[in-house]
């Protein structure tokens, strides 16, 4: 009696229903296209590669207008004065970059793509700076969903910087540790944090999961090791409201909170995307004080961190890839 009545069943040892495996399948199919175009770009030329991004954006762009409705918020935001035809514009570009970032991704599993060559790192000595005041702990890495954080991933590395990555569990998991392998390929150590676990969850429950990866974002630091966290996307659901483009939005603190506790410097890093190539810029270290009323000084440096990511995204609006909406209505 454990199926339903009548119900169709897949033949073979441990029948299913047949709708249950059907969704499995389904369920499956990002993994599949993922793997299927990962063997595509490990054999194409970068440029054909990235031609063939812009189509698949164009086909969703043209396609499935609804699905994107939440970047064309967030680029009214950032745009409040475009027209209806320049948002549009916007819209498909900011696709096509987010393409070309997953094939850079793709391309981090392949022997024959060497990715820290294509970038070129300006003002390397804020970072350094900011390293040797802080002695042996590592630096929070404060950064956003811009241009090609991947490339950066592996250039820091390449540079001999140990570096981890606070970065959301993708589902399925099958394709979540597909993307891992790649980033560990680049000797990128990943910190996962499951944020639809955490808002699916029982309170008591999701402070749990998220206090795991806080603790080993915590530890890495410890340990000398700096840790990327973006501040311009919050996963779980209990941001803080902050003034962004001069409307509240729910904004991670936490990326603030974490470097405070471990007194870690904090260090904004963008990579901007220049056509093929890349430019890396690590920004003055942003100070803090430890005497200061925590809750002010964790709101006066989200700020300060705000003020430079809308500078950053108001420069090239279309590399800031953010699909999911920003502003609550």
């Amino acid at each position: 009696m454990g199926q339903d009545a009548g119900a169709v069943t897949r033949p073979g040892p441990g029948s299913v229903p047949l709708s249950r495996w059907w969704r499995r399948r389904q369920d499956m199919l990002p993994y599949y296209a993922y793997r299927g175009a990962e063997a595509m770009v490990g054999v194409l030329p970068t440029p054909v590669s990235y031609w063939l991004g812009d189509r698949v954006a164009d086909f969703f762009v043209t396609t499935m207008p609804g699905r994107l409705d939440p970047l064309r918020d967030n680029m009214a935001h950032v745009l409040p004065k475009a027209s209806e035809r320049m948002l549009k514009k916007a819209v498909r570009r900011n696709l096509r970059n987010l393409t070309h970032s997953w094939i850079d991704v793709m391309a981090m599993s392949s022997n024959r793509t060497d990715l820290p060559a294509r970038i070129d790192i300006e003002h390397l000595d804020n970072y350094h700076a900011a390293r040797e005041r802080a002695g042996g702990t590592g630096v929070v890495m404060a950064s956003l969903h811009y241009g090609s954080w991947e490339v950066g991933l592996a250039a820091w590395n390449a540079l001999g910087h140990p570096m981890a990555l606070l970065a959301e569990v993708l589902r399925p998991q099958q394709l979540f540790d597909r993307v891992i392998g790649a980033r560990g390929h680049q000797g990128v150590k990943v910190i996962p944090i499951d944020a639809a676990a955490m808002r699916e969850s029982d309170p008591h429950t999701a402070r749990r999961l998220g206090a795991a990866a806080m603790r080993e974002v915590f530890r890495s630091l410890k340990n000398g090791i700096d840790v990327a966290m973006a501040i311009d996307r919050d996963l779980i659901g209990n941001g803080e409201m902050l003034p962004f483009f001069g409307q509240p939005a729910p904004i991670p603190i936490g990326v603030v909170e974490i470097a405070i506790r471990a007194n870690a410097p904090i260090v904004p890093v963008v990579i901007f995307r220049t056509g093929q190539r890349f430019r890396g810029v690590p920004y003055p270290e942003i100070r803090y004080s430890t005497e200061a009323p925590r809750e002010e000084e964790v709101r006066r440096v989200c700020l300060e961190l705000l003020a430079l990511i809308e500078r950053v995204i108001r420069e090239h609006p279309d590399q800031w890839h953010v699909l999911d909406p920003i502003w609550r209505s």
